[in-house]
């Protein structure tokens, strides 16, 4: 690939040629959400409770790894515009390694405050089934996003794109096997459909490494990038922590809207988290486009190409 190609392209073929694959795995994704919902309505109404429960705060750690890795393929992309590609490697490296301890406390964390969420008995004891489970791979899941902003930031869309596919399309199949025991699979009801998010995150893992280690990227990750760097270290939760923030809060919403609903209702909760599912096909498409000309921006505005920043901003708007 030219490393040049985000400076020398023109505009709207190259915000197209961005923002497209990142749509379509947004909108395989939302898919994913909505066919997992399905398949856990099978097993009861107090699975799909104990679901919707979980979801957001699923959500916020996966906003937090996702803000953070939008701080990470800020800096490479900056860093790479700028023709510094020793720095956008030690950006790779400390985003790495800091998505690894976020995984790490965020296991720690939500496994331990997720019996406080679920009130109810029954729903309480799958909705702490399923969290368990999905919470131990939270470590798969920050290194998983970690990579795949890294492939963005050096402009690397396809790869993320057929990454998560990987991911959804494996936790779409796995879904009823690992449910319903279909195959030589056992039947594990919520578990196996926590079994399957998780199995479909190391897939997702699974794909980047490989990619990672037979197409090699502008960046590297090694371990003589990994002595400390207050700056770099700031620069990355500079971006990293505000993108976090952006993104989880709507979950804090739906967490304070499922304490006030399920007062009244467990069917209001599970109304709530369907819609709330549904939802997202309307604004992850957006948020395609958004990450397809997050990368683009950051090169250009590091190459010191301003003109061309301010056209890409109107062109993608």
């Amino acid at each position: 690939m030219n490393d040049t190609f985000m400076k020398e392209r023109p505009v709207f073929p190259l915000i197209l040629s961005m923002a497209m694959p990142m749509v379509i795995s947004m909108l395989v994704n939302s898919l994913y959400n909505i066919v997992d919902s399905f398949f856990v309505a099978q097993i009861s109404e107090d699975a799909m409770t104990a679901l919707s429960l979980v979801f957001p705060v699923q959500n916020f750690s996966n906003a937090i790894a996702i803000g953070f890795g939008i701080g990470i393929s800020s800096q490479i992309a900056i860093c790479l515009g700028a023709g510094n590609k020793e720095t956008a490697s030690k950006a790779a490296t400390h985003g790495l390694a800091l998505s690894a301890l976020h995984g790490i406390l965020l296991t720690v964390i939500c496994i331990s405050i997720m019996p406080k969420f679920l009130s109810d008995k029954n729903v309480s004891i799958l909705g702490v089934r399923y969290s368990t489970i999905v919470f131990l791979f939270a470590i798969v899941t920050t290194i998983n996003l970690a990579y795949e902003k890294i492939f963005q930031g050096v402009g690397n869309m396809k790869v993320t794109m057929i990454g998560l596919m990987v991911g959804c399309v494996s936790n779409i199949l796995l879904d009823p096997l690992m449910i319903f025991g279909l195959g030589p699979f056992p039947a594990m009801g919520i578990e196996g459909a926590a079994l399957a998010t998780g199995l479909g995150q190391v897939l997702n893992l699974v794909f980047y490494l490989i990619v990672y280690k037979m197409r090699p990227i502008q960046v590297q990750i090694s371990r003589r990038y990994l002595h400390p760097d207050k700056s770099l270290a700031s620069r990355l939760y500079s971006v990293g922590i505000p993108g976090a923030l952006n993104l989880a809060l709507p979950s804090v919403l739906v967490s304070a809207l499922n304490g006030l609903l399920a007062a009244y209702s467990q069917s209001y909760v599970v109304i709530l988290g369907i819609y709330y599912k549904l939802q997202t096909f309307l604004y992850l498409p957006a948020s395609g486009i958004v990450q397809g000309m997050r990368p683009v921006i950051g090169y250009n505005y590091g190459a010191g190409e301003h003109k061309r920043v301010k056209k890409i901003y109107f062109v993608t708007l």
